[in-house]
């Protein structure tokens, strides 16, 4: 994995783990690749069941079944990335990395997830542009959530009721700006995009201390003596 940017607690330990594979030849990866190389090739919007069956080798139902829509092969290629994430933090933290802080520790999750994208650069790049001018695409933005809890959750931050909403709202931001600077990232170290996801962890870091200083007092209850002055 990356190192983080100068000023960050330095991690315990170096190197990028790896998760552990899919059984070989598991059917669904091999749609997941197969849908993802042809992506690469030929763009999001022309993607079609059909291709990606043929690419892969097998019958249009052995893809329909497991795979309705395009947009379940990409959000299960999703889960897979989330996977090999949280499995390097499992790691770092079994040899001793979990003494970090949390902003360091958010930092170390993307920067792992980037790490499981980077082969899928283009097919990635390909989803962005096209989705812009395709409203289904929306049905993504749940998906991302769901991604931005898992590193909330992963990180030691609670993720449930109206805060954790709030917080992965808050870090899907972050993780957007990054996103857009790891597109056009081609440097062997990953510095831009160190450098931007460390720039708004930072902010939403500060954000957050701002939110907590002028957040309204809760009123007494009935028969509750209110607080005295400080």
């Amino acid at each position: 994995m990356a190192k983080r940017p100068q000023g960050s607690t330095p991690s315990k330990t170096t190197g990028k783990s790896k998760a552990k594979s899919a059984a070989p030849g598991d059917p669904r990866d091999v749609v997941i690749d197969a849908a993802m190389a042809r992506i690469a090739r030929d763009g999001w919007r022309r993607l079609s069941l059909a291709d990606v069956a043929a690419d892969a080798g097998m019958s249009l139902a052995d893809v329909l079944i497991p795979f309705p829509t395009k947009y379940d092969i990409v959000n299960a290629f999703q889960d897979r990335i989330d996977a090999q994430m949280l499995a390097a933090a499992d790691t770092h933290a079994a040899s001793g990395d979990a003494g970090v802080g949390v902003r360091d520790r958010l930092f170390d999750l993307l920067m792992e997830r980037f790490d499981a994208l980077a082969p899928h650069r283009a097919a990635m790049a390909e989803i962005a542009k096209d989705s812009l001018c395709d409203p289904v695409a929306l049905r993504f933005l749940p998906r991302m959530a769901r991604t931005m809890t898992r590193v909330l959750a992963a990180a030691g931050i609670n993720a449930a009721g109206s805060c954790g909403l709030l917080h992965a709202k808050g870090l899907a931001l972050v993780y957007a700006d990054a996103f857009r600077v790891w597109l056009g990232d081609d440097g062997a170290d990953q510095a831009k995009t160190m450098a931007a996801l460390d720039k708004g962890l930072r902010r939403a870091e500060a954000a957050m201390r701002l939110l907590g200083r002028v957040r309204p007092k809760r009123a007494p209850r009935r028969g509750e003596p209110e607080a005295a002055p400080a």
